[in-house]
């Protein structure tokens, strides 16, 4: 199993790379479902000592990203429906609340940013280029208005609850685009909203655009599992 490379960056300390890389990897699939991680093994891959990995791997089980396994050392967690689903849940409350303090605080301007991110996702979708259409709805979903509410704490939430959906998310994504299609329909109707500085409307909208993505991979996770 060939692990992703330590990050370069000073601030973070050895056991911070250490999670950030392991984190990343099992993001990407580098280290699979059911994979483990032994702590004497991860150390010598990077010529470390045996704390930091202990370290990061105890941060890592904390988050849900892998469980002890007793002696085996640390195993990947399996994302379960019941789990994904869960966390939509709460993703639903917090977006919503998001959405809601959106449309009370962002300026004229911030406005017009997220309305340019809109029009070009719903260009590239035009165009075909369905991968870009998908992104830059997430950075106006996941990115922007978190980012603009300026509540870091509770984008930290969104952030570490989006990272697990990520893991599913493409089978969602990979039944088409009529999904992508819809999503940005609600993106727009969500906007709209944020523009007449509608802040119960705007919570009601992303609040049950997210609640619709849970109905949606509820059906792809059905599919998944036969």
């Amino acid at each position: 199993m060939a692990l992703p490379p330590l990050s370069d960056i000073e601030e973070l300390s050895l056991t911070e790379r250490v999670f950030e890389a392991l984190k990343k990897g099992i993001l990407s699939l580098e280290i699979k479902p059911r994979d483990y991680l032994v702590i004497g093994d991860v150390a010598k891959e990077y010529g470390i000592s045996r704390t930091p990995v202990r370290e990061a791997i105890i941060m890592l089980e904390k988050e849900g990203w892998v469980e002890n396994d007793g002696r085996r050392g640390a195993k990947v967690t399996v994302p379960s429906a019941k789990t994904i689903l869960e966390l939509v849940e709460v993703q639903a409350v917090l977006e919503g609340y998001i959405a809601r303090r959106a449309a009370e605080s962002l300026t004229d301007a911030e406005i017009q940013q997220a309305e340019t991110i809109l029009d070009e996702a719903e260009s590239a979708l035009r165009a075909g280029n369905v991968k870009r259409s998908r992104l830059l709805s997430e950075e106006f979903h996941h990115v922007f208005l978190a980012e603009k509410v300026g509540n870091q704490r509770l984008r930290a939430m969104v952030e570490q609850i989006e990272e697990h959906v990520k893991r599913v998310r493409p089978l969602l994504w990979h039944r088409g685009e009529a999904p992508v299609e819809q999503s940005a329909q609600q993106h727009r109707a969500i906007l709209n909203a944020l523009k007449e500085r509608n802040a119960a409307k705007a919570e009601e909208l992303m609040f049950h655009h997210t609640v619709w993505f849970e109905e949606e991979l509820a059906t792809a996770l059905q599919h998944m599992l036969g």
